[in-house]
């Protein structure tokens, strides 16, 4: 949507509508964006270039969504409070969940796959440090893999990837990429602590 007034219009309308179905009417028929069935977008801004939800959709109240792209799998729900802000692309997977108060970075691309959890609150996702890599001529994107639980107070830094089905521990810093699955990951920097663990069944 182009007219800048109109959308500051309507984006006081859904923070201030109490029903969903109003701020889905808005989505749907004033941005354009593709929106499954029963989903329910609470009080929060969704200002994208193109956003692609799927059915079953949770994103509860005072979230701030303004990434490139957006792209939601089916089942999942972003709780309230979190800041997903950059000019990239944002995808989260099907059957996953974003808990509450979580800050993603998205000046390069953040990948999320399915079945992973961002729990707990106030983790940090980065994907720029410097102006550089700010200005995108350094790619600095995050992939967080399948079936990966993130505890509170997290900080990934920018360029990590998180192989499938690990688990990293409360407050943990992860610096280096992890190519391996089945471990349990804590610390700062962060690092294997336990291997061949799953994680869904051992803890």
């Amino acid at each position: 949507m182009k007219n800048k007034i109109l959308k500051k219009i309507l984006f006081k309308i859904i923070k201030l509508c109490p029903f969903n179905s109003v701020r889905l009417f808005i989505y749907r028929n004033f941005f354009k964006y593709t929106i499954g069935t029963n989903v329910f977008i609470g009080k929060s801004i969704l200002n994208s270039k193109k956003v692609t939800i799927g059915n079953n959709v949770v994103i509860k109240n005072n979230c701030i969504i303004t990434a490139g792209n957006v792209t939601i799998g089916n089942n999942t729900s972003i709780h309230s409070g979190n800041v997903i802000m950059g000019k990239a692309s944002f995808s989260i997977g099907n059957n996953s969940r974003i808990i509450n108060d979580h800050f993603i970075d998205v000046w390069n691309s953040v990948e999320i796959g399915n079945n992973t959890w961002l729990a707990g609150k106030a983790s940090q996702l980065w994907t720029h440090g410097s102006i550089y890599t700010k200005t995108g001529k350094k790619d600095l994107s995050i992939k967080i893999g399948d079936n990966i639980y993130m505890a509170s107070n997290c900080s990934i830094a920018p360029g990590v990837t998180i192989e499938s089905l690990n688990l990293i521990g409360l407050g943990s810093v992860v610096t280096q990429s992890i190519s391996s699955s089945k471990n349990i990951i804590a610390g700062n920097p962060a690092k294997i602590i336990k291997e061949n663990i799953d994680w869904r069944e051992n803890w």
